[in-house]
């Protein structure tokens, strides 16, 4: 690992562990055991150093998606499963963004302009999953504003399901991330097709065979 990467890394600890506003680059760099100015030679300030996260979350939560697709087809009822359970690891890994998102952005418009770019990629990977759902048969079609409104509700709930659970003072565990995975496939069901009620009541069963004890 590089010595810029160890600060990245460095840094999404102590963000995780204290908040943005209580750790500074001098922190970092003795977290790490380094000078502040072997520090600033890879960045100026803790400003490059979130950008430089952002970018690191923006290509590990695109290629984590990449790699399920490639095992399941796109739209399929097991792809949302996991794309939610991936997304919810991937948030809790980087946290601090999570808690921190509105603050981040009105602070620093270089990366609230970023966050937007991202954020409409995200909306389109989302209607071309439910667009697959559509043509294969498992959600019933909809009209143009539907669609478009579907899709927020389930970016919605996928994007901030882990900020639900802290405000509400629950545990972040595995049985809370995967209540949420319930939530979103609750605000799915209406709109399966009888195929996909089928395809869905099959894959509950044979997840649910998956985790007993034998």
């Amino acid at each position: 690992m590089t010595t810029k990467e160890r600060i990245i890394e460095t840094a999404v600890t102590l963000f995780n562990e204290q908040g943005t506003k209580a750790v500074t680059t001098n922190h970092i760099a003795a977290a790490m055991g380094i000078s502040p100015g072997n520090l600033y030679y890879h960045f100026r300030n803790k400003e490059e150093i979130i950008r430089a996260i952002y970018e690191q979350m923006d290509q590990e939560g695109m290629d984590n998606y990449q790699q399920i697709i490639a095992r399941i087809p796109p739209g399929s009822l097991q792809a949302m499963e996991e794309t939610f359970a991936m997304i919810q690891r991937f948030n809790w890994r980087y946290r601090f963004f999570k808690r921190e998102l509105t603050a981040l952005l009105l602070s620093d418009p270089q990366l609230q302009e970023r966050h937007v770019t991202t954020h409409r990629a995200m909306l389109a990977v989302v209607r071309h999953s439910i667009e697959n759902s559509v043509a294969q048969g498992i959600l019933t079609p909809m009209a143009e504003e539907e669609l478009g409104l579907f899709v927020e509700e389930v970016w919605l709930l996928t994007l901030f399901w882990l900020n639900y659970l802290e405000v509400g003072g629950e545990e972040v565990n595995e049985i809370t991330l995967a209540r949420g995975n319930s939530v979103v496939r609750q605000a799915v069901r209406c709109r399966l097709t009888e195929k996909g009620l089928a395809l869905m009541a099959d894959y509950l069963q044979s997840s649910a065979s998956a985790v007993t004890p034998r």
